[in-house]
């Protein structure tokens, strides 16, 4: 028999336990029971189930809380839960629960079977879906290794892109967006032969249209992600110019995403920060001062202007406390530029021959 997913019922009530357990067994579930809280809570720390079916009232506690318990914890956040009842005035109690429905005893087959089988496939979808994303991760990393990039770049430009996109107000669903691309946004670079990365020499024109597939080839492979088609954009805007010129679609302004357009500033910024092959490691404020002289040409002068904020809080006028960057990783820095005109300029010409 094909097993269809894993079920845990929280009941205090045996009959009802052997009852579920027997009419959801016979459809392929593998199903474990628990007779209050805290034995359910021990089933889930044992393995997080695909589906619990969670009674509301039990000796040992009120199944709505620990529903919001549930929903308060990381590793269970999105597990699909059911509440049951045979009181119907329960019925309207269950909204604040955070429980994905509810259903009244004497239980319905027809309607348990729909339900079940509704959410165990959606909670299903969801792990592959979180599985790829931590293949894709991994394979980031790999691609980071084989490159000129100091270790843990993606989880630095992740981190510097997360504060940028907190500071500027943007809403908790678009900052997680913009943190996934970050962190993905080199993943194009797996199809880019060794030999092109490690190149000494500039890049020939074949070369860096090598290079230059990275974006497209990125945002294919992340558009099966949650918010897929959201981090696939910031992923192939990445490297848009502010004033055109960019690739791989020639936009400008506004017409490039903002999540591509924090990123790239935030990537520019750690890319400064840290020692290359061609050139040693910038302080903050010399980074800084090649990245005001690209502002309006390479990159937006308002995700400039904001990071200026968080890491030069002294600068002008002074950040408010919320919006300073707090605990940034570690960086490695070195002296600011003499000339901040010619760091602009190796920095434009090498990154035009360099991811």
């Amino acid at each position: 028999m094909v097993v269809e997913g894993t079920i845990l019922v929280v009941d205090d009530d045996e009959a009802t336990r052997a009852l579920l357990a027997k009419l959801l067994g016979a459809q392929g579930y593998t199903i474990t029971t628990a007779a209050n809280v805290e034995e359910g809570l021990a089933r889930i720390s044992e393995g997080c189930p695909d589906l619990i079916l969670l009674d509301i009232k039990m000796p040992d506690g009120d199944g709505r809380h620990l529903c919001r318990r549930l929903r308060a914890h990381p590793d269970t956040a999105d597990v699909p839960i059911i509440l049951m009842t045979a009181y119907q005035e329960s019925g309207r109690l269950w909204l604040g629960s955070g429980a994905d429905a509810i259903i009244f005893k004497p239980l319905k087959r027809d309607e348990l079977f729909s339900w079940v089988r509704s959410l165990v496939r959606a909670r299903q979808a969801q792990v592959k879906l979180d599985r790829l994303e931590t293949m894709l991760v991994s394979i980031a990393a790999s691609v980071e290794a084989r490159s000129e990039h100091r270790k843990e770049h993606l989880w630095r430009v992740a981190w510097y892109s997360q504060q940028l996109a907190y500071a500027m107000g943007l809403r908790d669903d678009d900052i997680a967006t913009i943190r996934r691309a970050a962190l993905l946004h080199d993943l194009g670079m797996i199809a880019v032969p060794d030999a092109v990365l490690h190149q000494p020499r500039s890049l020939t024109p074949a070369e860096f249209s090598q290079i230059k597939t990275h974006t497209v080839l990125g945002a294919e492979l992340t558009r099966a992600l949650p918010d897929g088609e959201a981090v696939s954009a910031v992923i192939r805007g990445h490297h848009e110019r502010w004033h055109g010129g960019g690739y791989p679609d020639g936009l400008a302004g506004l017409e490039i995403p903002l999540g591509a357009r924090v990123v790239a500033v935030a990537d520019a910024f750690d890319t400064l920060t840290t020692d290359r092959p061609y050139r040693a490691a910038l302080t903050v404020d010399g980074a800084m001062d090649v990245l005001w002289l690209g502002a309006g040409a390479q990159w937006d002068p308002d995700v400039v202007e904001k990071l200026a904020s968080l890491v030069q809080p002294n600068r002008g006028q002074a950040a408010k406390p919320q919006d300073q960057v707090q605990e940034p990783p570690p960086v490695t820095v070195g002296e600011a530029p003499d000339d901040p005109a010619g760091a602009f300029m190796q920095y434009i010409t090498l990154s035009s021959e360099r991811p």
